[in-house]
């Protein structure tokens, strides 16, 4: 019987019949402000609790920001940093350990990078945010599709269940920044933020999950004083 591994928002795992099934990627996608990184931090927090080793790539925050920002949510990063639960790489400059410090980094040595952090501390839980930052070193679809491939097959060979975040643009239908992210991943979870009179209502749905059945509905998603919080049974538009 295949794994699963929570994802640390208990509406979700409902939505997903139980959880991510291990050792997948998952795309996290949406427009700033839906909750994408309070949501994956949350994953990695759950890994950690059960004392798993959780890593954290950020590629645009600082990671005392991070911290910070994420304290007021109650998950106490700084302490499972200091534990060794938790290792956060990456920069607000996109610098993954000394990688981007090269003139001559691109792509394949961020991953390169990525893959011997998750060796040597044997890691199973990982959190890249975001891709969007990575497939900008590279110039064509045809690139990005190879690195992405590349990335993805390391993470799973290495046994780890990942969430990679893509942001989009707000108001499109798009499942990532590209169009070719999701084709690549396991499964594909999308943030909405969706205008009802003067204000916005967030919301989740699973658009795709290999080797599952899964929630077909986009149900109602809360960003509260203790994280991400889904309501599977609150759908945000009547039934068809």
């Amino acid at each position: 019987m295949e794994e699963r591994v929570g994802s640390g928002v208990k509406g979700l795992d409902f939505m997903l019949k139980g959880g991510f099934i291990g050792g997948r990627n998952i795309l996290l996608s949406g427009p700033a402000g839906s909750g994408k990184s309070t949501l994956a931090l949350q994953f990695l927090y759950d890994g950690a609790l059960s004392r798993e080793k959780v890593l954290y790539v950020t590629l645009e925050e600082s990671k005392d920001k991070i911290i910070q920002d994420m304290s007021k949510f109650g998950l106490n990063l700084e302490a499972m940093r200091k534990s060794g639960s938790l290792i956060m790489i990456g920069g607000p400059v996109a610098q993954v350990t000394n990688t981007m410090e090269r003139v001559d980094a691109n792509i394949y040595n961020i991953i390169n990078e990525i893959e011997i952090v998750i060796k040597e501390n044997n890691i199973k839980r990982v959190v890249i945010d975001s891709i969007n930052l990575l497939t900008m070193l590279v110039e064509t679809d045809g690139e990005r599709r190879m690195a992405l491939s590349t990335l993805s097959n390391t993470l799973s060979s290495l046994g780890c269940t990942s969430i990679m975040i893509s942001e989009t643009e707000e108001g499109t239908m798009k499942l990532s920044r590209y169009g070719i992210e999701e084709f690549i991943v396991d499964c594909v979870i999308v943030l909405y933020l969706v205008r009802q009179g003067s204000i916005f209502v967030p919301g989740v749905a699973i658009r795709k999950m290999r080797g599952s059945n899964h929630d077909k509905e986009i149900r109602v998603l809360k960003i509260t004083d203790k994280g991400v919080v889904v309501y599977p049974e609150e759908t945000m538009f009547g039934k068809i």
